[in-house]
Order: structure tokens, then C-alpha cells, then sequence
């Protein structure tokens, strides 16, 4: 399978996720045209790279345990993400307060 098409499938795992929309193990690996085993070890993989991914019974869905989601870009120029020090020059010492927006750079959180 190409890079191209493992990163899509990844990203739709990861929208339906966040939906709580993937339904059980069956209909999950369905909706990817995986068979359950071929799911179980994204779904592996996913997890070893920090994806907090959880199954409820409740909702008969995965989720993710946090709040948050996939990065969209794997590449990002040097410039776009603001170093701690660059933080410090613009006089922004409340770090808590930071957060990656949907264009990976910091912005400040609601």
C-alpha cells in the first residue's frame, strides 16, 4: 500500500474516532475495507504512536481518551511553529495557554 493511501485511511480512522462514529470491530474494519485483524494492527500501530484510542461498549464506538487529533501535515517549514524562545520575545509567558491551531502553528487556546 502506498504512503499516500495508508496516511488517508489513517485520517479517516482518526475523523471517525473523534465522531465516535466507528461502531464495533466488524463495522469499523468495514467501513475501512480491512478485515478485522488488518484494523486491529492500525489500530496497534496507532496506539504505539500516541493515538490515547479507547473502545466503549456504551457508545459501541472507539474514542480517543483526550480531546485533540491527528496532525495534518507531516512536513512543517522551519518558521511555522514558534519556539519557546520566540515565545519569550513577543513577551507571552503564559505557555499553558498555548495551543497548535489547525494550520500547526501556536495560537493562543479559547
Amino acid at each position: 500500500m502506498s504512503l499516500k493511501k495508508y496516511l488517508k485511511r489513517l485520517e479517516f480512522i482518526d475523523f471517525l474516532t473523534r465522531k465516535k462514529a466507528t461502531g464495533n470491530l466488524e463495522v469499523f474494519a468495514a467501513k475501512n475495507r480491512l478485515s478485522k485483524n488488518g484494523l486491529l494492527n492500525v489500530l496497534r500501530e496507532m496506539k504505539e504512536m500516541g493515538f490515547p484510542i479507547k473502545y466503549s461498549r456504551r457508545l459501541n464506538s472507539y474514542f480517543y481518551e483526550k480531546d485533540g487529533q491527528m496532525v495534518k501535515s507531516l512536513f512543517i517549514e522551519r518558521g511555522q511553529i514558534l519556539s519557546r524562545e520566540d515565545l519569550k520575545k513577543i513577551g507571552n509567558k503564559d505557555f499553558k495557554n498555548i495551543c497548535f491551531s489547525d494550520i500547526t502553528i501556536f495560537e493562543l487556546c479559547d
